[in-house]
């Protein structure tokens, strides 16, 4: 703003002298400074009034390392050119770019330009590209005007999985399903034969092609399992951390690692996996609460659980007694539930008991190097299996 403001008191002085000296070419001098002022504020209004800009990802998810292409168009539908045109891309930290994420164009008129540059998942989370920041002038080079356009893209990291090697795991409801004997449940998704329809059958179970071909109504016979669903207690509360930022980040890196991992371990082997995250969900789908995931198995739900978790963050949360004293009725009845903290206290502690007696499986997984125990509430001295990792490293020897 200083340049027209200048030229507009250079005019304001022209006219000035002009009239007081009688002066015809002061005053032409004058006049023709102030309509070049108008002009390029005219043209560059106009020139900048429809510009519009897209932008598209080839993927809105990746995993750690991979990389993900963002292809930019800028379009001007005005009827006047803009004279030079400066666009470009706002992004997070720590991603690397490969290529130009912006480009100087000059007489953009109708059409426009466009420009590709690559990113690389190299730190989970959810993050931010664009808006696109687009930088115009006027011919004469007197004002300048600065738009951001194309909205905001976003683009989910998955957290880092670590191979799980030769896990033990001391109890078969975490392993996956097992046969059984007697009839426990069955499971739709499998059929291992046919049966004449019974009474109470509902419309879901007839097999209408076994019925076609023999006249008579007939049934699916499923599976017979023993199915436990596992859910993954995950506590991303930011009291329950340490009160060093870089130490609160590096244990809350480790703990969603340890879930990603385990949640792919269990899924590996068609077990049905949820998740329970206390921590803030920056994507606006959970807030700063409870983020959930009903359990599922198979791919599609890997993926909706690395999503999730690539998206959460530290939050100031509730505590996990308070939460395991409301959810616990939601859980499926002898189901297993893994707890990943950074520590447990006493009231935790009875918490995870209570949640035993009724009928479920407790695992504890500490997490981070300060990981710990306060009051003397060691799992152990009550029966309860828990592990500490305090490494990457120790995932991969990870034993439930």
């Amino acid at each position: 703003m200083i340049r027209p403001l200048m030229w507009a008191i250079l005019a304001g002085v022209a006219l000035a002298l002009g009239y007081g000296t009688q002066s015809a070419v002061l005053a032409w001098v004058g006049y023709t400074m102030i309509a070049v002022l108008a002009l390029g504020y005219g043209v560059m209004r106009l020139s900048t009034g429809r510009l519009y800009v897209e932008r598209e990802l080839t993927a809105d998810r990746v995993y750690p390392g991979d990389s993900v292409g963002v292809h930019v168009r800028v379009e001007n539908h005005s009827p006047l050119p803009a004279l030079w045109l400066v666009a470009a891309e706002s992004l997070p930290a720590g991603l690397p770019v490969t290529g130009v994420r912006g480009r100087v164009a000059t007489w953009v008129g109708r059409g426009g330009f466009s420009f590709t540059y690559m990113l690389e998942g190299a730190r989970r989370g959810y993050h931010e590209i664009g808006p696109t920041a687009l930088h115009v002038g006027d011919p004469f080079g007197l004002f300048q005007r600065r738009l951001e356009l194309g909205g905001s893209s976003w683009l989910t990291v998955f957290p880092k999985l670590v191979a799980l090697q030769h896990p033990r795991v001391s109890s078969p409801r975490v392993s996956g399903e097992v046969r059984v004997r007697r009839r426990v449940l069955e499971d739709p998704t499998v059929t291992v034969g046919i049966r004449p329809y019974q009474y109470g059958d509902g419309m879901k179970r007839v097999h209408w092609r076994a019925t076609a071909h023999t006249g008579r109504l007939q049934s699916k016979l499923f599976e017979i399992t023993a199915q436990h669903d596992v859910t993954l207690l995950l506590d991303l509360r930011r009291a329950d951390y340490p009160t060093s930022p870089e130490e609160a980040g590096q244990a809350a890196e480790l703990a969603i690692t340890t879930a990603a991992s385990i949640a792919q371990y269990l899924l590996g082997g068609m077990q049905r996996v949820g998740l329970l995250a206390l921590a803030r969900d920056p994507s606006g789908m959970g807030g700063e609460a409870l983020v959930s995931v009903a359990p599922g198995r198979g791919r599609a739900h890997l993926v909706q659980l690395l999503s999730t978790l690539g998206r959460v963050e530290l939050g100031r949360t509730e505590g996990l007694t308070e939460v395991l004293g409301r959810q616990k009725e939601r859980f499926p009845w002898g189901s297993m539930v893994v707890v990943i903290a950074p520590g447990v206290d006493r009231e935790l502690m009875v918490s995870l008991l209570n949640l035993r007696t009724c009928g479920y499986g407790v695992k504890l997984v500490l997490v981070g190097r300060n990981a710990s125990t306060p009051g003397g509430a060691d799992p152990r001295a009550v029966g309860m299996g828990a592990v500490r990792v305090q490494s990457e490293e120790a995932i991969r020897g990870l034993d439930l």
